[in-house]
């Protein structure tokens, strides 16, 4: 590993696979605009928790603007989760108010989704605008796709959105297992929408993203890019995560976890969680309906798993202990398009998706 690995990679990073070319990617870099204001987030990002510096406040929060989701995918760590702590959209003024202070202490970037559809929040327009409005210049997130109507797609692009992440796993058949009730004819009709859209209206955004879990395209990733990379504006891979407290695979003994020195992760109903990992609600950092983002930034939970990290006990903390993100990470190579391209997984974290099937068993 070399000296800029060592300095600007972590594992997070590492088990998100670009498959979209290098000129594609800095296309991509330019597209969203303030690359000087890119520069400098990026930086806080990965060196400030390198050095354990705790920054006056994050350049980049997680708001939950939806928990609920309609989709039950095999893999999803939902599934593990109590149901009662999977249902609820985020209050519009519990948004502002989180905004407000965002946009006050200079937040680069927010994303609006977490463990559910932040397509399933009926004002989740007025949430982009609303944050584009107070300032923050990367407005993101995450979905299935699924809920993504024409008339979404052009309050989306007009409001202002700068990147949407579309999770699109396998192809025909295999993606219809996985993400019902999704079609895999539909998906592709809704991306492209949205691609045409932005396009005849001379816009630079929102920039599309496309990602699959590897092990639902490895038999066939040259047809999976084909296809993508002609609608998409990166194309990324993602490294099959075994989640839950019912597995176990290999674990770094040397792992450092960056996250509580970079990010705030607030659920649909204002309670902050230790990371983007804790779907079950393991340790709640405080709650922003009382308290700032700002208190509990530096606040004596905050700083009690900090000290963990840094003292090499972060085994002792029930969520670290069976994060997937702790897992040995070793190299693999795809074929596409008769072009080897070195990817990174993770050891003994393999999804069965052959044996999967999200769809309602027919009735005998």
């Amino acid at each position: 590993m070399g000296v800029f690995e060592k300095l600007f990679g972590s594992h997070r990073e590492m088990d998100y696979n670009r498959l979209s070319g290098r000129i594609k990617n800095l296309y991509f870099i330019i597209r969203r605009g303030n690359v000087l204001r890119q520069l400098i987030d990026r930086t806080k990002w990965y060196l400030a928790p390198k050095f354990f510096y705790v920054v006056g406040f994050p350049t980049h929060i997680d708001i939950e603007t939806s928990v609920s989701c309609q989709m039950r995918c095999p893999m999803c760590l939902r599934r593990q989760v109590d149901p009662k702590l999977l249902s609820g959209i985020m209050d519009f003024d519990l948004y502002k108010k989180i905004i407000d202070e965002c946009s006050e202490r200079g937040v680069y970037s927010v994303k609006l989704s977490w463990r559910g559809e932040p397509l399933l929040n009926p004002r989740i327009v007025e949430m982009v605008k609303y944050a584009k409005n107070r300032g923050i210049k990367d407005v993101a997130f995450l979905t299935n796709g699924e809920r993504l109507s024409p008339e979404l797609t052009v309050g989306l692009v007009e409001a202002g959105l700068d990147w949407i992440s579309f999770s699109i796993d396998g192809l025909d058949d295999m993606y219809e297992r996985i993400r019902y009730p999704a079609t895999y004819e539909g998906i592709v009709k809704k991306v492209k929408y949205l691609k045409e859209y932005r396009d005849q209206r001379g816009r630079n955004k929102p920039l599309i993203r496309v990602q699959t879990i590897y092990s639902a395209i490895k038999e066939n990733p040259s047809e999976y890019f084909r296809i993508w990379d002609k609608i998409a504006d990166k194309v990324y891979v993602i490294a099959d995560q075994v989640r839950g407290d019912r597995v176990r695979f290999p674990q770094d003994p040397n792992y450092v976890c960056l996250e509580p020195w970079r990010r705030i992760t607030i659920g649909w109903n204002g309670v902050v969680q230790q990371c983007i990992t804790d779907y079950e609600e393991f340790n709640s950092l405080g709650d922003v309906k009382n308290q700032s983002l700002y208190e509990i930034w530096h606040g004596a939970k905050f700083n009690e798993l900090r000290d963990l990290i840094k003292n090499k006990k972060i085994y002792t903390n029930n969520l670290c202990s069976i994060c997937h993100d702790t897992g040995i990470m070793c190299e693999e190579v795809m074929r596409i398009n008769g072009k080897d391209i070195k990817i990174c997984v993770y050891t003994d974290q393999v999804i069965d998706f052959k044996n999967m099937d999200a769809r309602p068993k027919a009735r005998t």
